[in-house]
């Protein structure tokens, strides 16, 4: 059922994402109407007839219709600071994918434009909405895992096709931290709860030939109180096995030399979490008379039909911030929070490529 409260959105981009998007939203109680703008019209009549949606010739068309009251931003990433700065300025809200931009100045102005307009803006960080992360957060904020100390993440994935140009490509991917990583940084700083002050970031020569930017990573960062993280990342190795039909893509890929796990460790337990495996465990540490203990105190898996709620929630990302505008609320990311990932990713280039440790203060 409809709520009395919904309103008309419009979507920005309508690849991939565009069209992930407009399937969490066709039956979102929310959503009065929604209009999508794309520069390819064999694609907008295409969804047109598919999910019977509005589309709109030209960008000024759906800034100018007051009944857009929000406006999903996916484009590709080098044209993000001008539609979110656009529609902004126009009185919408905005929702833009991350990474926000392919600068750190164009993502300053977005947040910037937000600021100046009392705007509301938020970036797509959906790992703070799925389950697998929200469940670490939890045990944070129960002080279950007391003040984390150190976190390591190891990702390795099979690499994209040359069908993908425009994310390989480093003046419209703004580099794979932004394009990528984003996820997996902001993460650590929203459970760690503090800022990043020092970042170092060393890269091999690239395995994938037509790849302009890095397709891996040792970086390490620390945190003004202490913490430390590591993140280790390869893009290439991995297989992508396309056997069994009745499997899903998680499932044909576990084992497969893909892996995507986290280990935090804090001053009263541990985490881990473990994508292919479909696993989340928690530590308790004591002590005894012979030293240190370990106890294994929880282990929790889940079935493969919700394996994106899990590790790539942009299902309820989507709806929740429909449901924010409708009832003028702010967004749940701050969007100088956001900024801030977004300036530790931009960090993180730089030291790979001057091949030294980088300071956050640097970047201004």
């Amino acid at each position: 059922m409809m709520n009395e409260n919904a309103i008309e959105v419009a979507i920005l981009g309508c690849g991939q994402m565009g069209q992930h998007i407009l399937e969490h939203l066709r039956d979102c109680p929310w959503v009065r109407g929604i209009t999508v703008f794309d520069r390819n019209a064999d694609r907008m009549e295409s969804l047109k007839q598919g999910f019977a949606v509005s589309t709109a010739a030209t960008l000024d068309e759906v800034l100018r219709n007051p009944e857009i009251k929000l406006v999903f931003i996916t484009a590709s990433n080098n044209a993000h600071k001008e539609l979110a700065v656009a529609a902004l300025e126009a009185g919408k809200a905005v929702m833009c994918e991350k990474p926000m931009a392919t600068t750190l100045a164009d993502a300053t102005a977005m947040v910037e434009a937000a600021e100046r307009t009392n705007g509301f803006l938020q970036v797509g960080f959906e790992l703070r909405y799925s389950r697998l992360y929200t469940t670490v957060k939890d045990w944070i904020e129960g002080d279950l895992l007391g003040r984390v100390l150190n976190t390591q993440c190891t990702y390795i994935s099979s690499a994209w096709g040359k069908h993908s140009s425009w994310r390989v490509a480093s003046k419209t991917s703004g580099g794979m931290f932004g394009e990528k990583l984003s996820h997996y940084v902001d993460l650590v700083r929203w459970w760690v709860g503090d800022e990043v002050e020092e970042v170092y970031a060393t890269c091999a020569p690239n395995v994938i030939p037509y790849y302009e930017v890095h397709d891996n990573y040792h970086c390490s960062y620390r945190f003004k109180n202490g913490a430390v993280s590591q993140l280790t990342f390869m893009m290439g190795p991995a297989a992508t096995f396309k056997g069994d039909p009745l499997q899903n893509a998680v499932s044909q890929q576990s084992g497969d030399g893909h892996m995507l796990r986290y280990m935090i460790c804090g001053e009263k337990g541990a985490a881990e979490t473990d994508v292919f495996p479909r696993t989340i465990k928690r530590w308790e540490f004591g002590d005894n008379d012979w030293g240190q203990t370990s106890a294994w105190v929880q282990n929790e898996t889940w079935d493969p039909q919700y394996d994106f709620a899990y590790f790539h929630n942009t299902h309820d990302q989507a709806r929740d911030i429909v449901r924010r505008v409708a009832e003028g609320k702010p967004p749940s990311i701050n969007p100088r929070d956001a900024l801030e990932t977004t300036r530790l990713c931009f960090a993180a280039e730089l030291s790979a490529t001057e091949k030294r440790p980088v300071r956050l203060d640097e970047l201004k």
